[in-house]
């Protein structure tokens, strides 16, 4: 055997279950091992149905890898189909609580408008009626004035004639 090639060989290394925390010694190229599952806990040597709590190889890989690069990486939580649902139908009554809102606005801009004309009608209604007043009250007081009518002359309409169009004759080649 070559020398300073081979890795350290321990005679009195110790496997440690993850599990049931049981210790074993054994020789090893690490001092200290930990396994996910031994034979003492295992539901193949004991018979029993044990859950076993164990991560799952993407999620180990990405451990793994964090670990070596130094930097950690957000974990993306996967979403339910109720989560992704529940998501949908917040943002569809969203849209509806704005859509009535915009629509409870519009009545009552339209019912404003309605409000300002009415008032904008009275005022021009109480106008008129004052200058009919006015005018009423006046009227006695002067002269009874020709009408339109009356002071006009009537001016009496020359027939007017027609001048027959004189034919032109083409000039002869």
């Amino acid at each position: 055997m070559k020398t300073g090639i081979h890795p350290d060989y321990f005679t009195d290394a110790v496997i440690t279950c993850a599990n049931c925390k049981a210790k074993f010694k054994t020789g090893a190229t690490k001092q200290e091992v930990q396994i996910e599952i031994c034979s003492q806990c295992h539901p193949f040597f004991t018979g029993k149905n044990v859950l076993i709590d164990t991560e799952g190889r993407v999620d180990k890989f990405r451990k793994m890898q964090d670990g070596a690069t130094g930097r950690k990486k957000k974990a993306r939580k996967k979403k339910t189909l109720e989560e992704r649902v529940n998501e949908e139908l917040a943002v569809q009554l969203g849209k509806d609580k704005e859509k009535e809102e915009q629509e409870a606005a519009k009545k009552a801009a339209k019912k404003a408008a309605k409000a300002e004309k009415l008032e904008e009608m009275k005022e021009v209604a109480e106008n008129t009626k004052a200058a009919e007043a006015i005018v009423e009250e006046a009227a006695p007081e002067t002269e009874e004035a020709p009408s339109a009518e009356e002071a006009t002359p009537e001016v009496e309409e020359a027939p007017v004639e027609e001048a027959a169009p004189a034919k032109e004759e083409a000039p002869k080649e």
